[in-house]
């Protein structure tokens, strides 16, 4: 059967989109995306990710389309000049990007939603929430709208809505992706991070992102040692969502590994999930007020501006302890197991939960450590599971390899 060709695989594209009512596209860029399927169809050496339909956290500057982050201050942003470095990378590689994506507003929360904006619903249950603040990149991968969409990740926003939408997503070692050209949130913590429906995909992605060799996905956990993370990690964890990753953890042959965080570990952070995304709003809006800002940012803002300079110096120099203490813990173990979450997802109308969906992912945040969350299952309402592939910083590769043996014991 002859292949489809890079543009009618783009046509059907974006018939998916201007379809779908999951609210995951805000801008869709038609026209050049055929114009690049077309020059695509021609090419003599394509790249990696040759004909793959891409589209963009609005977060991502993208050459001739506006960023807004869903700041107010932004709503009639001009078009961007220059595409963040990111973005060119992928289009180097052949990928065909196709627009912007809904996100959590100014990447500030676990619901993914943003005023003024369409509701961004989970694939599998339209009245819960699709996990943030890279909603609409989980929604769009997990929907079939693109093969890839990368987000960022400061507490889990690349892990938690690939997740609770049922896809993989991977936050590398801090500083391993370049952040140029896409708006901050929390600088100590952000990271970028690809989206796709397989490890396979998503190792290529951040081959691509990080202009570095692909993992060597063949070689699986050859020479690697598994540990299955405790105590905070499993404490407050349902049964449900615990279950499929001690099975797996099981079946690896995983010892027990307590790394030592805890719920002090992760206060420490408010700090500085206070003062930084903060200080960037009132920087380009020095009263923010109204509707046109998610209730949260209002509570956070009047905290920062009471916060002493003191609490988050002192907040940034603990978290680099911490670093070293919860390394030394692991010891001989190359690679951890941990769920992605302590519950399933929660309604888009009902409270924010930003805290309690993201308290398994940010941890590795603080510490810097690269970690995968990928699909282990469903729970008897349909909705999916997904457990964390969780290494020490610089060994990515690991992660990507353990996340690979992972996907392969659970396809059976």
């Amino acid at each position: 059967m002859e292949q489809a060709s890079v543009r009618e695989r783009v046509e059907h594209a974006l018939r998916a989109i201007e379809a779908s009512d999951l609210g995951a596209f805000w801008l869709v860029d038609g026209d050049r995306a055929l114009a690049r399927a077309r020059e695509l169809d021609h090419a003599r050496e394509p790249g990696p990710l040759h004909g793959r339909a891409v589209a963009w956290k609005d977060c991502y500057d993208v050459a001739g389309l506006p960023t807004t982050g869903g700041a107010p201050w932004r709503a009639d942003a001009p078009p961007a000049a220059h595409s963040a470095p990111a973005v060119r990378r992928f289009e180097a590689a052949g990928a065909v990007s196709l627009g912007k994506l809904a996100m959590h507003q100014l990447a500030g929360g676990m619901m993914g939603q943003t005023p003024g904006r369409p509701p961004c619903r989970n694939p599998h249950s339209r009245e819960l929430v699709p996990g943030g603040s890279s909603s609409g990149s989980a929604v769009a991968v997990a929907a079939g709208l693109v093969d890839h969409a990368p987000g960022t990740d400061a507490g889990g926003s690349v892990r938690q809505p690939a997740a609770m939408c049922g896809v993989v997503g991977f936050k590398p070692t801090w500083g391993e992706v370049p952040l140029a050209g896409c708006m901050p949130y929390a600088p100590s913590f952000d990271t970028a991070g690809p989206i796709a429906r397989s490890v396979h995909d998503v190792a290529a992605a951040y081959a691509v992102l990080a202009c570095r060799p692909p993992a060597d996905l063949g070689r699986r956990l050859a020479g690697l040692r598994v540990g299955m993370l405790t105590g905070f990690f499993a404490d407050e964890v349902s049964d449900v969502q615990r279950g499929p990753v001690e099975a797996v953890a099981r079946a690896l042959g995983a010892e027990p590994l307590d790394i030592g965080w805890t719920r002090a570990h992760s206060a420490v952070m408010t700090a500085v999930f206070l003062a930084e995304p903060s200080s960037y709003v009132l920087a380009h809006d020095p009263e923010p007020a109204g509707a046109a800002y998610d209730a949260g940012w209002h509570d956070d803002i009047a905290r920062a501006r009471e916060l002493p300079a003191i609490e988050y110096l002192h907040a940034l120099a603990r978290l680099e302890r911490f670093r070293g203490e919860c390394a030394r813990r692991v010891g001989a173990v190359d690679v951890m197991l941990a769920p992605s979450s302590i519950c399933a997802p929660v309604p888009i109308d009902g409270p924010d939960q930003t805290r309690r969906l993201n308290a398994l992912t940010k941890p590795f945040n603080g510490l810097r450590w690269p970690a995968l969350a990928l699909p282990c299952g469903r729970d008897e309402g349909g909705l999916p599971l997904s457990l964390q592939v969780i290494g020490l910083p610089g060994r990515d590769d690991d992660v990507l390899r353990a996340g690979a043996a992972v996907e392969a014991l659970l396809a059976g």
